[in-house]
């Protein structure tokens, strides 16, 4: 099952209408199916205030074991990093109020464009060109909720470049944000195709072997819960790119300190993403 998350009412409606989502009864907020495609769509609205409760309530109702995530809607940009209405496919997440940094795990094939982006709390107006690419006020909290629910490759985060964060609200309005949703449907139709064939692998991804090799390498460099999860996924990576090979042998020695340990962590995921 693939679940949509949007921000606006005006991003969502495109959507409804390609997939032909009807709003269901069974939630107090939009909430949007089409079982026959086992699609569904969230309305979040804006920022992080409403994400958490909103994905845990869908959760708890819904009780699928096999879901996939996928945040789709506009996104602020730098003027000398992209133009108006180019779509990205995120690959890093900085939550500006927090600090933290999250890092979708992308293993299929795809056409889009990949690129960082910021999550911030308030609209910003960047005169000073303080942001380097895309700028967004959903996509930290979204990744922080979902990536506990399911394994982080099944999160995906779909940005068009609505505005170069000089926002003239007069001229920014639901009609102009439905549109680049609807000039890029194809791509995202295309995307949510390929990205539904990771919840068809109906054997683990990892073999027994694999998941020792996971376990051992947590023992050997003393790694966080956080950083376990994150290596596991990388090792699925490696091996929907690379079949039945072992996962590489990688000699280390046990940490120092906490930077020796993120170092030491940073080199093998470097391996298993090559």
């Amino acid at each position: 099952m693939q679940c949509i998350l949007t921000a606006l009412k005006a991003e969502s409606d495109p959507l409804i209408a390609s997939f032909n989502l009807s709003r269901s009864s069974s939630f107090d907020f939009p909430v949007f199916v089409n079982s026959t495609q086992e699609i569904y769509l969230i309305g979040l609205g804006v920022g992080k205030s409403k994400v958490e409760y909103r994905i845990n309530k869908f959760i708890d109702k819904i009780n699928e074991p096999l879901m996939q995530f996928i945040n789709i809607g506009v996104a602020g940009s730098n003027q000398s990093f992209s133009e108006i209405g180019e779509i990205f496919l995120i690959n890093k997440i900085t939550d500006e109020q927090f600090g933290h940094f999250y890092y979708p795990d992308i293993l299929i094939d795809h056409s889009m464009i990949e690129s960082d982006i910021v999550t911030v709390m308030d609209m910003v107006n960047d005169k000073d060109n303080i942001y380097n690419s895309l700028v967004d006020m959903e996509a930290s909290e979204i990744f922080r909720v979902c990536s506990p629910i399911v394994h982080i490759h099944n999160i995906a985060f779909i940005k068009i470049v609505s505005d170069h964060m000089e926002i003239d609200l007069a001229n920014f309005n639901g009609t102009l944000i439905s549109s680049f949703i609807t000039d890029k449907l194809e791509s995202i139709i295309i995307f949510l195709d390929r990205f539904k064939h990771l919840l068809k692998l109906a054997q683990p991804i990892l073999s027994q072997m694999d998941i020792d090799w996971v376990h051992k390498s947590k023992e050997k460099l003393l790694l966080t819960e956080t950083q376990t999860k994150q290596l596991e996924d990388k090792a699925r990576f490696y091996r929907l790119r690379n079949g039945s090979h072992s996962l590489p042998i990688i000699k280390y020695d046990n940490p120092s300190s906490k930077l020796e340990r993120k170092r030491l962590f940073k080199d093998i995921c470097e391996v298993l993403t090559k």
